[in-house]
């Protein structure tokens, strides 16, 4: 976590959701929901960072589900920050909207709601960007 004195490092300006999308394949069954989860990171000058988050969902063959939005935050200049931990904290701060809207999608007739369980984000968004790092220097080489 964040020291004391960086509290207020990240500033959420504006939350959107980019994509919400259900679509029913067949009737309520017993499959194993299956995620995945992407990250992508963007900065604006020394100040803007854009964390885009997307959680997709399977049911086979009762439906898919996908949920993508973005969250704008504003960096406090004077602080020292770590680039990944901002990386974490920015999804962090983004994902539990975007699990209420995974519910809200889910809440339907013959559909079991959608509680998406607490998910370990600083360590997805770690090996995102390790992943992301990897396929840059293969690229340079």
């Amino acid at each position: 976590t964040m020291n004391e004195k960086n509290n207020c490092v990240l500033k959420l300006d504006h939350l959107i959701f980019d994509e919400l999308h259900f679509e029913r394949k067949g009737f309520q069954n017993q499959n194993v929901l299956q995620y995945r989860f992407g990250f992508n990171f963007e900065t604006h000058g020394s100040t803007g960072l854009i964390a885009h988050v997307l959680i997709e969902g399977n049911k086979q063959d009762e439906y898919t589900v996908l949920v993508r939005a973005s969250g704008y935050f504003v960096l406090d200049e004077s602080s020292e920050y770590d680039r990944l931990i901002l990386r974490q904290n920015a999804a962090a701060i983004v994902f539990p909207y975007m699990r209420s809207q995974l519910s809200l999608l889910t809440s339907q007739p013959e559909v079991d709601p959608l509680i998406l369980q607490p998910v370990n984000i600083a360590q997805l968004v770690k090996e995102t960007l390790e992943e992301d790092d990897k396929t840059k220097s293969a690229k340079n080489e």
